[in-house]
């Protein structure tokens, strides 16, 4: 059995676990101040699936349960450009964090910052000026999560997602110093 704990990029394989596992994060947070208005719809199979095939999702497994997920890339709605971003960067010197989600059922053990702080290392190792992420209005337990991490507030913005419609999304970046 494979004890150990890193993040990795997920295989195809995997794509219907990674969805039960957003399923169970999304039932499990019913409640709680994380709202990321994720549904049965997103992120769903087609979403997980183009991840895994483009190589930006990646999870994090402890004894071959999938206990955390998370898509990394350098794509951001094109709404982001206009914003006046603390790094003057290119889209391939940015890294975009998008669904990062903990089982809740290992939340407050340190594994959120742990995978975080994995995230940052290889965005440092591949010459990244600076990480970036939006959170979803309403979403408070993501956005101390983020700001403890050292994010800074950026913006907020308006913006159409065809998960959720119309929505506000508060966007944090984090400054990569080499």
């Amino acid at each position: 059995m494979n004890n150990m704990s890193s993040l990795r990029k997920a295989e195809i394989e995997e794509a219907v676990e990674i969805l039960q596992f957003y399923q169970n994060v999304i039932k499990s947070i019913k409640g709680s101040e994380f709202k990321p208005k994720w549904s049965k719809d997103y992120p769903n199979l087609e979403f997980i699936e183009t991840s895994i095939e483009n190589e930006e999702l990646y999870i994090y497994t402890e004894n071959d349960n999938i206990i955390a997920s998370v898509v990394l890339n350098n794509r951001f709605d094109p709404e982001y450009e206009d914003i006046n971003w603390i790094a003057n960067a290119e889209p391939y010197e940015t890294t975009i964090i998008h669904t990062f989600a903990v089982d809740r059922n290992f939340t407050g053990k340190g594994i959120g910052k742990k995978i975080f702080n994995q995230i940052k290392r290889n965005a440092i190792e591949n010459n990244q000026k600076t990480i970036r992420l939006d959170i979803i209005d309403g979403n408070i337990g993501a956005q101390n999560v983020f700001e403890k991490f050292g994010f800074k507030y950026i913006d907020t913005v308006e913006v159409f997602h065809k998960a959720v419609g119309l929505e506000k999304f508060h966007l944090y970046e984090l400054l990569l110093l080499k």
